[in-house]
């Protein structure tokens, strides 16, 4: 395989990995949150409170428009901003109740809509689609 061009068959994986992200998310309950808004959501639930900053770091951008993403999660009551103990110019940004709840939801949604579809897949398919899960979270892990 050429390292400049890339095959036909890893275009095909691409897009067929981004259909399938697509499809799932349609599936479950976040339909009326941005992309980034999910993963901000996300983050905060896996890690824990933070800092715009620290959330713009993360994701590779601006802390302007990591404060305009929290801002409109803010105003939707799915995250909470309290001060920082130590630093008083800042503020840890952190799932509300309803954020926690929105975020179970969709993670259920989700998984429910994928177990159905992979239900239907024969005994060989999804052992296939199962050893290609574990072969991309190698490369995602690289």
């Amino acid at each position: 395989m050429s390292a400049k061009t890339p095959e036909p068959a890893v275009i095909d994986l691409m897009q067929a990995i981004g259909m399938l992200v697509r499809r799932t998310r349609n599936e479950s309950y976040a339909g009326a949150l941005s992309m980034t808004e999910s993963v901000v959501m996300s983050r905060l639930a896996n890690d824990g409170p933070a800092t715009i900053a620290a959330l713009a770091r993360a994701e590779g951008m601006r802390p302007q428009s990591m404060g305009a993403t929290v801002a409109a999660l803010e105003e939707m009551a799915l995250v909470t901003r309290t001060p920082h103990a130590t630093d008083g110019r800042q503020f840890l940004i952190d799932l509300t109740q309803k954020g926690r709840q929105l975020r179970k939801q969709t993670r259920d949604a989700k998984q429910l809509w994928l177990s159905q579809a992979i239900a239907d897949l024969d005994e060989d398919e999804r052992a296939t689609l199962f050893k290609a899960g574990d072969i991309m979270r190698r490369l995602a892990e690289r």
